[in-house]
């Protein structure tokens, strides 16, 4: 039975929440003058880096960012990540055991992997490339494609199954958000948690598997044997 595994990047495959997000508010404030040091990020719409900008200006200003106003965002916020990991690579680790377990089940026959992740593609693959993960070969949606995460994750099963050219039988995503319970709620596709932090939110959501990273691979597979034998 041919499954697809589709994973989430930030917190879910690389440790680089808390660098991401540094690196997008000191952007943000730069390019539009506005301070989300405060921000919850729960508390927007679209969690992912389009639909940010769009929807904390579309507050502030009463419009959408024009296309100029994006580009120099996006510029800024990869010249920041480029500057930390750089000088600060200590914030670009993996997730304990996430590149081989990744590496892994890339390996195997019958799974097919997919990248779903709502930052930009150069911002993803400049974190992915830190953590050995080259995204060249794989199904690999973000945030150019869509401002939603169901957007984002819809792209990913169509890329992927443009580029395996198979049916699945079965499609199971990782994520750690708030954000990745509603949408895969609403598609249908279930979750298994990663929460590096340990606080439990996904958990106390109903995300029935979670697990703090993949240094015990063989309880992961267990979860997924056990949400493949299932019908949605």
């Amino acid at each position: 039975m041919s499954k697809l595994i589709i994973f989430d990047i930030d917190g879910t495959l690389a440790n680089t929440k808390k660098v991401d997000d540094d690196c997008f508010i000191r952007a943000f404030q730069h390019i539009f003058n506005i301070d989300l040091r405060e921000q919850d990020w729960s508390t927007l719409q679209n969690v992912t880096d389009g639909g940010i900008t769009e929807e904390i200006i579309l507050n502030h200003w009463g419009r959408i960012p024009n296309n100029e106003e994006y580009q120099k965002m996006k510029h800024l916020f990869f010249q920041f990540l480029e500057e930390d990991k750089k000088n600060k690579p200590e914030l670009f680790q993996e997730i304990p055991g996430a590149s081989k377990f990744f590496h892994d089940l890339k390996n195997i026959n019958g799974y097919y992997i997919a990248l779903a992740t709502g930052a930009w593609e150069k911002s993803a693959a400049l974190k992915l490339s830190a953590i050995g993960i080259d995204p060249s070969d794989i199904a690999f949606a973000n945030g150019d494609h869509h401002h939603t995460r169901a957007g984002i994750m819809e792209h990913a099963i169509w890329e992927a199954k443009k580029m395996y050219d198979i049916p699945f039988k079965k499609i199971i995503y990782f994520g750690d958000g708030h954000w990745d319970f509603i949408t895969c709620k609403k598609l249908n596709i279930p979750l298994i948690g990663i929460d590096v932090l340990n606080d439990g939110k996904l958990k106390k959501l109903g995300t029935e598997f979670v697990f703090e990273n993949f240094s015990n691979p063989k309880i992961i597979w267990k979860a997924i044997e056990e949400i493949s034998s299932k019908t949605n």
